[in-house]
């Protein structure tokens, strides 16, 4: 009957960035926690030191549904290592990294491909469909809008079959080295209707 915590706020706490040993403190009490949690860590100067101890973090998948580390110092190296992380992670629904202003563009492809992997239909499937990314100059948060994983999965499989087609119907080619018997399979998902409007803001976000 021991309490854990649910919400864990610390924002400007610490003016220049927060030492590993307190930083895996305050990480450890969320593994700890036997529900989904909140962590919100934003002005704290945190930069690539902070970023590398965050992604070991997210990549053990812990009970965590909400990350903020807005208004911090990260860039682009460091969202190389953040987005890599995400790939193992299937509790966090929610990422906001706000105020970064050392994202750039490359910063925003690294979490873009791990949340919508275009390279191939199984690298599509096995992308992040847990996660919604905010905060982004160039808004990516379309991406993982749906409660259910498994429908974000298939609305971008179907992004993909769809829209890489010439005349917009199925690009059977993209098809190629998926194992014949999942093939009726993804045929069908296709008559259910899960190709829909959302088809085109997915990979609008590409352009």
């Amino acid at each position: 009957g021991g309490q854990f915590i649910k919400i864990l706020a610390l924002r400007n706490c610490f003016d220049c960035g927060i030492d590993t040993h307190t930083l895996k403190m305050i990480l450890a009490s969320i593994t700890a926690v036997r529900q989904d949690a909140i962590l919100n860590l934003n002005y704290n100067g945190m930069s690539s030191r902070e970023a590398a101890v965050i992604a070991r973090f997210l990549t053990s998948n812990p009970r965590l549904k909400q990350l903020e580390i807005d208004w911090n110092r990260f860039n682009d190296a460091d969202v190389a290592l953040l987005a890599d992380a995400l790939l193992s992670n299937t509790h966090l629904t929610n990422f906001s990294v706000c105020g970064n202003s050392e994202i750039k563009e490359n910063g925003r492809l690294a979490f873009l491909r791990a949340v919508f992997d275009v390279s191939s239909l199984s690298s599509c499937a096995a992308s992040n469909h847990t996660c919604r990314l905010r905060g982004l100059e160039r808004d990516i948060s379309a991406m993982n809008r749906k409660k259910k994983s498994i429908l974000n999965k298939w609305s971008k499989i179907f992004a993909m079959l769809v829209l890489s087609s010439e005349d917009s119907f199925i690009n059977t080619a993209i098809l190629r080295g998926v194992p014949a018997q999942l093939i009726p399979l993804i045929l069908d998902k296709c008559k259910k209707r899960f190709i829909h409007h959302d088809n085109h803001r997915l990979t609008d976000i590409y352009l």
